[in-house]
């Protein structure tokens, strides 16, 4: 007899949960034995420099079968001031369990809990498959995140334009530059470099202490490319490597510079340091040296919880907002 949604006991999951939660992900997933996807669930929910995630599960009988996370993230409007906010990431459900709603039911769990605890907005950029989903729940489409890129020359328009496929996850090595999670752990480095950080629009809450966090998974091989080897206060870039197709990309995370020239020069420094066949980065924070690539870009959805969220332009973000989670 197939399980009815009123026998699934839907509640916010609790740390003993996490072993099954992990099963659950696996089975579902198809995460790999080699791929180190148990420690980056970890870094990104228990980790975070903003706060444990919340998550709730849907249980039969004992048995976890579904699960959806949010995670926790800052940002401050054009005021400067801090507004809490959630961003909907990752979510299974046992294949034994699916057409039931578990999806549907536990975001909108989520959604209702969350909105009481206060915080403001939940935003993601879903994929063609799962945003009609989100948009019947409530989202809403805010805009379109403009890419950036930059070839490394007349050769690589080639692989760069054939390489419409999605980007690897796991990142390519490369001895450019410094060690980016080493290097920012030092809170002085972080804090010489933020003070290029953006200061106007709707942006991520930059802090040492998340820069030292969204750096320091160390299989994403974040790298960090300083304007002056010695001062950090000059100006910095945050990147790293990954295949695109038949390409190697180097994916732009944070561009900390005092002008565009040291942006410009920054980008084409890791591009001939590197190898890589082009640079790729968003165009609505700072972006010197990325030409634009019209019609191109993730797709940012938001909801308001206990706040709006801003209008569609004051969005300012990178991809090291948006490009991993």
């Amino acid at each position: 007899m197939p399980t009815k949604p009123l026998d699934l006991e839907l509640r916010a999951a609790h740390p003993a949960d996490e072993p099954a939660v992990l099963r659950l992900m696996r089975a579902s997933l198809g995460w790999r034995d080699e791929d180190p996807n148990e420690e980056f669930f970890r870094w990104k929910h228990h980790e975070n420099a903003f706060g444990v995630s919340p998550a709730w599960v849907a249980v039969h009988r004992g048995s976890v079968v579904g699960y959806r996370t949010f995670l926790r993230w800052r940002f401050l409007d054009d005021a400067g001031r801090e507004v809490r906010a959630v961003r909907a990431v990752d979510t299974a459900t046992d294949p034994a369990y699916q057409g039931q709603g578990i999806f549907r039911r536990l975001t909108l769990r989520g959604v209702a809990e969350l909105t009481l605890a206060g915080d403001g907005l939940v935003f993601n950029t879903p994929n063609d498959q799962s945003r009609p989903g989100y948009l019947k729940m409530g989202w809403s489409l805010a805009r379109r995140l403009p890419v950036g890129v930059l070839p490394a020359g007349p050769r690589s328009l080639a692989p760069m334009i054939a390489s419409r496929v999605p980007a690897d996850l796991w990142s390519q090595v490369t001895s450019a530059g410094l060690d980016a999670g080493e290097a920012l752990a030092d809170g002085a480095v972080a804090a010489a470099l933020l003070e290029h950080a953006p200061t106007t629009g709707f942006r991520t809450h930059r802090t040492p202490e998340y820069m030292a966090w969204r750096t320091s998974f160390a299989p994403l091989q974040y790298r960090l490319l300083l304007a002056s080897p010695h001062d950090p206060a000059e100006g910095g870039l945050v990147f790293r490597l990954r295949r695109r197709g038949d390409a190697v990309e180097a994916a732009v995370i944070e561009q900390l510079v005092p002008d565009r020239r040291t942006g410009m020069a920054l980008v084409r420094r890791m591009l001939k340091h590197t190898g890589a066949d082009y640079a790729i980065g968003l165009r609505t924070g700072p972006s010197a040296g990325l030409l634009p690539l019209p019609g191109q870009g993730p797709l940012l959805t938001t909801r308001p919880l206990a706040a709006s969220p801003p209008s569609p332009r004051d969005w300012t973000l990178t991809l090291g907002d948006v490009e991993l989670f």
